[in-house]
C-alpha cells in the first residue's frame, strides 16, 4: 500500500493472507478484524489484525461472532485474542478479496 492511500480502516473485516506461519499460528487466507488505528494503517508498514476462525469455542480469550448481513461473515466464527498479530501491507493485495474467484467485496464495518 502506498502512503496516504488508506484502503482499509479499523473495525473492518478484510481477507488477509496469514502465510507463512510458525507452530500454532492461524494459517491460510482468512477474514480478519483490523484493530490498528487509521493513522497507522495509512502511514505504517504493518497493521494489527486478529483472524477469525470458523465455529464456536468457549474460553476466556475467545470472542464468538454470529454471522449476519451486518458483519459479512458467511458462518459463525470466533476470534482468538491470542492470535493477534502484525501483518505487512502485502498481506492485503486486491486478489485476497476474491474468495473462490467471486466478485471482490468489502466487508461492512461492524
Amino acid at each position: 500500500m502506498q502512503k496516504n492511500n488508506l484502503t482499509y480502516r479499523r473495525g473492518e473485516i478484510r481477507w488477509v493472507n496469514l502465510e507463512p506461519t510458525v507452530g500454532a499460528e492461524t494459517q491460510k487466507i482468512r477474514p480478519c478484524l483490523i484493530l490498528q488505528n487509521d493513522i497507522m494503517n495509512q502511514y505504517g508498514l504493518l497493521t494489527i489484525v486478529i483472524p477469525f476462525r470458523s465455529g464456536y469455542k468457549q474460553a476466556p480469550y475467545i470472542v464468538n461472532v454470529e454471522a449476519n448481513s451486518t458483519n459479512g461473515l458467511n458462518q459463525d466464527s470466533f476470534i482468538d485474542v491470542g492470535q493477534i498479530r502484525a501483518v505487512d501491507h502485502i498481506a492485503f493485495p486486491d486478489w485476497v478479496q476474491y474468495k473462490n474467484k467471486q466478485k471482490p467485496s468489502r466487508f461492512p464495518k461492524p
